[in-house]
């Protein structure tokens, strides 16, 4: 179920979101302003040149939903309920370490022909408004079955098909105890930049271990 919409835009709220126009080419085209793309780092770029006109300073929210942040900034190529398109990853449950490391960071968009995503700094973006989008993104249900789990949790990494996708990491092959020590202990972290050689954790609550049954079940039918 998608959560319920927020009320309309207003005057008040119309300053906050001309950043729309200022990153309209977040994902939409390659630019040599982007810096710090995702290539295998700590996370020590200066967030690049996706300042746009500011969302509200570095330490407060603009006071505008994080679905109309989203539907805002994002939905252009994450789709309008973050279900992903051909110019970006589905966005529902994002884990926050990752997802803030791509934001301030960018991405070359190199699974994405033609679909570079900018950096964007906390003056572009503020902290707080980012962690209303999280929320926003984390109010979606969580899926039921094994396969849209496995879409959901894993498949922006590992493919569609498990067989290894951007992080070139095949799983098709692992029993559920190895899936749940991995989802349990995460690898790499605190280098969220390192696409190759990073994977979040998942705690129980988030992630239970029926959940992960299911999802290892599901892998040998993608």
């Amino acid at each position: 179920m998608r959560p319920h919409l927020g009320p309309s835009l207003g005057a008040t709220t119309l300053s906050a979101l001309l950043l729309v126009t200022a990153t309209a080419l977040a994902c939409g085209g390659a630019s040599d302003d982007a810096s710090a793309m995702d290539g295998g780092t700590g996370g020590d770029g200066d967030g690049g040149d996706g300042s746009g006109s500011g969302s509200g300073d570095a330490d407060g929210g603009s006071g505008v939903s994080g679905e109309n942040l989203y539907l805002g900034v994002c939905s252009s190529c994450h789709g309008v309920e973050a279900e992903g398109t051909p110019l970006g990853y589905e966005l529902r449950h994002p884990p926050r370490e990752h997802a803030q490391w791509v934001v301030r960071n960018g991405r070359p968009g190199d699974e994405f022909e033609g679909s570079q995503m900018l950096a964007y700094s906390p003056e572009a973006i503020s902290d707080a408004d980012l962690q209303a989008i999280f929320d926003y993104l984390d109010a979606f249900e969580v899926p039921t079955e094994g396969p849209e789990l496995y879409l959901d949790y894993c498949g922006n990494c590992h493919g569609p098909d498990a067989a290894g996708g951007v992080v070139g990491v095949d799983i098709r092959d692992k029993e559920f105890n190895d899936i749940l020590e991995k989802v349990r202990q995460g690898i790499g972290l605190g280098n969220p930049g390192g696409r190759t050689t990073y994977m979040p954790q998942w705690d129980a609550a988030t992630l239970d271990d029926a959940q992960v049954q299911r999802i290892a079940d599901a892998i040998p039918t993608l």
